[in-house]
């Protein structure tokens, strides 16, 4: 627990005031700035949220696999290891050892980077919204800085209830005092309450745009939709989701893979929230993870699961030939995996052979990986953004809840349908007729497709409770099974916080069950 009060006091200030590189906003963070002249200009407030928003992108410009950020920003797509999505036998912030159900307070990497790392962000977010108050700015600017500090926030937040259930819920920077230093974890249901707080006054203060690297109204909006949704409010989450799209102000892209790589996600109107990067000063090690280590491989559950092109599974399909099981499928299934004799570069020369570079799953990435830059190496400088909130996104958390909530209506069709039949994608719609339970299942199949080695599914399956039966079927490329205790359902807070509790007769900060 001190070592949280600890972080949310020095760290915040050395954050803004030590060397940083230049961030994905073009805002150098200062060089050895002094508190006492710091936050005088609206100049200090863009660089002071620059560092709020640089949080996302932890490990870019990284030279080493323990730098490399593994589940932030470029790393994101480690989140699938832990899925029957992808597997990985990596080190990188131990998602290898948690995939398999060795999960422990005292196992570090992303069980520990996920607590501390959110609260360092929380914790400079608070410190600009107290300091913000010093500048001399008008009303609606100086809310415009609060709604992006109280998004981020709230983002923060979103990620820690769902990994650790109950939080330190502390809205402004703390001290050393007796009162910061005995601070209880609050239930969650308080916790999602003052991240809805966050998110209304996000999208009452933010400017109502397309999104070109700030958060504006629309990425709160459909924030507040995902975390009404996965705590099971669907009217509501049906509602904030239904008014995006009623707002007109983004839309499906033409084409799906210019999501995920420049310069196709300059501008682009489907893109609603990204970890952003800029080369040289600020890169990320995307293509070096995927492209050369190979960080990440696809499992060959999520490659069965793209349908035919008529829209039926392989096992249904008169167009499945399994002596060509890659051709008349769904097309989004080439544009995300590199399936065996697809090209990882630009000549035919670089034809992926899985057991030549010793790829146990068979399957490689292509979603976010840049052909024109392999081969890479650990000096590669990857400029794409990573995707967090998009279009689609907003269409099918609406479908989701409202198909809950009413049914298959019309308006649940016509969302996923759309998500289907973008230009680049052209599947069939959604058979008429089906029941919500027929829905639902569609829906959710339809998210693992459109989202897939986007680092979502882990996520989804924790939402929709089916984690616990569906990590127990996966059979790993080494030829184990996957164990998922029921403790898993949430994550043990790191130990050395409960022995600092401990240590300073905090009582009220207690560990989750089972651990």
């Amino acid at each position: 627990m001190n070592k949280f009060i600890s972080y949310s006091l020095i760290f915040s200030i050395l954050l803004l005031f030590t060397a940083c590189k230049k961030s994905f906003l073009d805002k150098n963070p200062l060089t050895q700035v002094s508190q006492s002249t710091f936050w005088k200009t609206q100049n200090d407030a863009d660089l002071a949220l620059a560092a709020c928003y640089n949080f996302l992108c932890k490990g870019n410009n990284a030279t080493g696999v323990s730098a490399a950020g593994a589940g932030w920003g470029g790393g994101y797509m480690f989140w699938e290891t832990l899925t029957d999505n992808g597997y990985t036998v990596s080190t990188a912030a131990n998602f290898s050892t948690i995939s398999t159900g060795n999960i422990e307070p005292t196992i570090g990497g992303i069980q520990s980077d996920a607590y501390n790392f959110s609260y360092q962000a929380i914790a400079a977010c608070n410190l600009l919204l107290v300091k913000i108050k010093e500048i001399s700015l008008s009303d609606a600017v100086r809310n415009q800085y609060m709604a992006e500090a109280r998004f981020i926030r709230a983002y923060h937040y979103f990620l820690l209830s769902q990994l650790y259930g109950d939080c330190v819920l502390t809205l402004k920077p703390l001290g050393f005092d007796e009162a910061s230093t005995k601070l209880p974890r609050s239930p969650k249901k308080l916790v999602v309450d003052s991240i809805l707080a966050d998110l209304d006054f996000s999208a009452a203060n933010l400017p109502n745009t397309g999104y070109t690297g700030h958060a504006v109204r629309g990425t709160a909006l459909a924030y507040k939709a995902k975390v009404l949704l996965t705590n099971g409010r669907f009217q509501e989450a049906s509602d904030a989701a239904r008014l995006v799209m009623d707002e007109h102000k983004f839309s499906l892209a033409a084409t799906y893979s210019s999501l995920f790589l420049k310069p196709g996600q300059n501008s682009n109107p489907e893109i609603m929230f990204s970890a952003r990067y800029a080369p040289p000063a600020f890169y990320s090690p995307q293509d070096w993870l995927f492209s050369y280590l190979n960080n990440v491989n696809v499992l060959n559950y999520l490659v069965d699961d793209y349908e035919c092109t008529d829209g039926l599974s392989i096992q249904t399909s008169p167009l499945y030939n399994p002596a060509k099981p890659y051709a008349n499928r769904d097309l989004r299934l080439k544009m995300t995996v590199i399936v065996p004799g697809d090209w990882r570069g630009t000549t035919a020369a670089t034809a992926f052979d899985p057991k030549a570079i010793a790829v146990p799953s068979g399957f490689l990435p292509r979603k976010g990986v840049d052909l024109s830059r392999f081969p890479t190496t650990y000096a590669t400088q990857s400029d794409q953004d990573w995707v967090l909130m998009r279009y689609a996104e907003v269409l099918l958390m609406y479908a989701e809840a409202q198909n809950e909530v009413s049914g298959p209506d019309v308006t649940v069709y016509n969302a996923v349908n759309l998500v289907r039949t973008r230009p680049t994608v052209t599947l069939p719609v959604l058979p008429a007729g089906l029941s919500a339970a027929e829905m639902r299942n569609k829906i959710r199949h339809e998210r693992r497709i459109e989202f897939a080695l986007e680092g979502q599914r882990f996520f989804d399956l924790k939402r929709w409770r089916t984690d616990r039966t569906v990590i127990p079927t996966i059979k790993d490329p080494n030829n184990a099974f996957r164990t998922f205790p029921a403790r898993d359902t949430i994550w043990p807070v790191p130990q050395a916080e409960i022995e600092i509790a401990r240590s300073l007769n905090n009582t009220a900060f207690k560990q989750n069950p089972g651990y």
